[in-house]
Parts: C-alpha cells; structure tokens; sequence
C-alpha cells in the first residue's frame, strides 16, 4: 500500500473526496438526482435509499460484533461477508425494482460487480470506492454523455485520493477502475437496449 501524503490541504481535499464518493453516498445520489431528472417514478430511488440503509446498519451491527473493522471494510479478510450482505441487499433490490426493467437490469449488473469483486477479493482489495463512482458514471452517461463524461471525472478524482490517503494501492484501484469501466459500459449498454 502507497504511504499516504503529507500534505496538509491537499490530503483534506483527497479526504472529503474519498467520504462523498463513498458508495453508499454515490449510488442513492445517483439514483435519486437521476429520477427527478428523468420525472419518473421516485419508489425505485426510495428503494435504493432503503436498502442501502439497510446494509449500512448491517455494518455498523457487524463492526460492533467484531465481524468488521471498518464502514469500509478495509481488511480484505473480512470483505467476504460483506460481499455476502451486498449480494443479499442487491437481489432484495431487484426483487423489489422488477416490474421496471431498467432499474432490474442495473441490479443485475450490480451483481455481477459484487461477484467479481468477490472473487477478485482473493487476490487484492479491490477499490469499491473506484468500482461504483464508475459505476455510476455509466448511470449519468446512459441520461446524457456529457453528464457521463462529468461523472467520468469525478471518478477518477474519487480514485485518486483513494491512493492519496493510502487507503488502496495503484493497483487496487486500477482493479476498481476495470471492473467499474465494463460494468458503466453494461449499464449504458442496458439502457439503450431498454429504450430501444
């Protein structure tokens, strides 16, 4: 792991990087800021919002009972219980969201993340600061380039001040960024074949 910088005003900019791009902030956000956006239907974005609720207060449970050391699970040890109760969250998501075949297929590719992310977990502590901020850049671009382009940006400002802080090496976030890339593009992907 990368020693983290000293550099006292540039490491609080990584750092407040690094809170607001949490995935538990990013994705809720994302979702919520898109469906007003859209005028749709806000139940999908409720939805996110309670699971993700759901999972956080899972966590805080697990750290208190020792099952985790951190609100991002930092120890790869102890990630695959929490991927464990991302992948519970996720299928109760989709189960809820599947009468909309949108936010379904985006649970589904959701999935997929957390699995590879799972199994890439064997290896190396992959970034899922760096997965969902891309994750969500494919969430933006499938409502407008330009905004995927903006979201792009702040994903990799998000992946940088995870290296910054000493949080992940280079090459845990270049895992991240692989895995968020191919899932953004699935999600743009997924929404023009539901369009279409």
């Amino acid at each position: 792991m990368l020693a983290p910088s000293t550099d006292g005003s540039v490491r609080q900019i990584a750092r407040y990087l690094s809170i607001l791009g949490h995935p538990f902030i990013v994705i809720p956000a994302s979702v919520g800021a898109l469906a007003v956006l859209r005028g749709g239907d806000l139940r999908s974005a409720l939805a996110v919002a309670a699971v993700f609720l759901a999972v956080s207060l899972a966590i805080v449970a697990g750290i208190r009972a020792g099952r985790f050391n951190d609100f991002d699970v930092s120890e790869r040890e102890r990630r695959p219980g929490f991927y464990l109760l991302m992948a519970g969250g996720t299928i109760a998501l989709a189960f809820w969201l599947r009468q909309d075949p949108r936010a379904f297929r985006a649970c589904w590719i959701a999935g997929v993340v957390l699995g590879a992310c799972g199994v890439l977990n064997r290896w190396s502590k992959v970034s899922l600061h760096t997965v969902f901020s891309l994750y969500a850049a494919g969430l933006w671009g499938a409502w407008s380039p330009a905004a995927g382009l903006i979201a792009l940006a702040t994903g990799a400002a998000i992946a940088w001040s995870r290296v910054h802080l000493g949080r992940h090496s280079l090459n845990e976030v270049l895992a991240g960024a692989a895995v968020g890339v191919v899932a953004g593009i699935g999600l743009m992907v997924s929404s023009s074949v539901v369009a279409s």
